[in-house]
């Protein structure tokens, strides 16, 4: 093929684009309406904004298909007027619209994108109505949109876990109410951010690990500032709603839209329209159990003192009748007393004649029963000697025995305990002679 029919079918890149381009708005001249969830949204210098229309699977979550849109200065003022129009809808990320836009390639990259003109925010309305409709049903179905509700609220809430943005109006507006009642609160504080993309995914992340420690806890409480219908998407999530229906403990939201309620109001335990209501909601709880507690405190002090004040007069009252009955008590008693002292003085006296002949009595008996005892002992006594007497060695030894001992003093009773050359001693009536042992003789048994 020449050369230079080559170069006659060869396109630049710009013309390649700006063909394409061309053909593009052949095939589609006027503007189309597109559905998708806006990702990405920027804004660049000039004003214009910037974002990705995304499709995902429906029960996966995953971003099927994308296209870039650009919504430029000049148009965005008519689609802000349309915004409008539908109070609580903006064009935010997360947010599923219907835009207006024309087809369009940028020459200069190629890059095929939607210029965007137009917006339908009725669409958008309706699809984030129609959802919080779905999910509402479905919990209505499960029983769960009074499981967190019917949790008893603690009658003194001090214990609080809070989920939202550390450092937020919303964060500075709660606890500043709390601090200025008095109280002694605990606030463990889940510091997340409560809008955007993951929002849902964060708050129930939240949720999970104040479960935790739920017995430690008395209430949860979620706030967070103002913001538009779509900055309120995360919590019209199916998975938010069903953390706070699972909560332990009681779930309060104070999320800060004064009309509308998202599904997490409807399923937590107590709605407030602002954090600062939220907190009022746990201060009054704590104040009201207070005040009955000084009520009781008021009511027991409030008998005491019916009660000390009764016995007082009682104890006047006796006191009168002591003083007037006295005199008169204390006669009887020395009457009493003199009668009983002579009584007893009569009784004693008989006692101590009868213990009187009692003891000689028994004087006379113990002395006969002393001179028959030793009669008996001197008796015993002598029969003892006699036999003592028999007994002594000494009367052994008048009669002509006498008695060995070794050379340790010990008695020899056996032939057999000597041995040649032992050292004995014998005893006999008049004295004692040493001797040694040269040999013995053993007589059979």
């Amino acid at each position: 093929m020449p050369a230079d029919a080559v170069d006659d079918n060869t396109f630049s890149v710009t013309e390649l684009n700006t063909t394409i381009r061309g053909a593009l708005r052949a095939a589609i001249p006027t503007s189309v309406w597109v559905r998708g969830e806006v990702q990405g949204l920027r804004r660049s210098r000039p004003g214009h904004l910037y974002f990705q229309l995304v499709e995902k699977d429906a029960r996966r979550d995953r971003v099927q298909s994308a296209m870039d849109v650009a919504l430029f200065r000049n148009h965005l003022m008519t689609v802000q007027a349309e915004l409008r129009k539908v109070p609580g809808v903006e064009l935010a990320n997360d947010v599923e619209v219907r835009i207006r836009a024309t087809v369009d390639v940028y020459p200069a990259t190629g890059r095929l994108q939607l210029i965007m003109s137009g917006i339908d925010p009725v669409f958008t309305a309706g699809k984030l109505a129609a959802d919080r409709e779905r999910v509402l049903r479905q919990l209505q179905t499960e029983g769960l949109l009074a499981a967190n509700g019917a949790r008893p609220l603690a009658p003194v809430p001090l214990r609080v876990g809070l989920i939202t943005s550390a450092g937020s109006a919303a964060y500075h507006d709660f606890v500043h109410e709390l601090e200025a009642s008095g109280y002694a609160w605990e606030v463990g504080l889940c510091d997340v951010r409560v809008q955007g993309a993951n929002a849902p995914r964060r708050v129930v992340w939240a949720l999970r690990r104040l479960a935790r420690v739920a017995p430690d806890l008395d209430a949860v409480v979620i706030v967070r500032g103002g913001g538009s219908r779509s900055d309120l998407a995360p919590f019209d999530a199916e998975s938010v709603a069903r953390e706070i229906a699972a909560m332990p403990v009681p779930v309060l939201t104070g999320i800060g839209h004064e009309i509308d309620r998202t599904v997490a109001d409807e399923v937590a335990h107590t709605t407030c329209k602002t954090p600062t209501a939220c907190a009022q909601v746990l201060v009054e709880r704590v104040r009201e159990f207070v005040d009955r507690l000084d009520a009781v405190s008021s009511g027991v002090a409030h008998r005491a003192r019916a009660g000390c004040a009764v016995s007082d007069r009682e104890l006047a009252a006796c006191v009168r009748r002591v003083r007037q009955g006295a005199p008169r008590a204390v006669a009887r008693e020395l009457a009493e007393l003199e009668r009983r002292r002579g009584r007893a003085e009569e009784l004693g006296s008989r006692a101590a004649r009868t213990a009187a002949a009692t003891l000689d009595a028994r004087t006379e008996a113990l002395a006969a029963a002393g001179a028959r005892l030793a009669r008996s002992e001197d008796r015993r006594l002598d029969a003892l000697t006699d036999r003592l007497r028999a007994l002594d060695p000494a009367r052994v030894l008048e009669r002509g025995y006498s008695i060995t001992r070794d050379g340790d003093g010990r008695v020899v009773k056996r032939a057999a305990a000597l041995q040649a050359g032992d050292h004995i001693v014998t005893e006999f009536r008049d004295g004692r002679a040493g001797s040694t042992v040269d040999t013995r003789e053993l007589m059979e048994p």
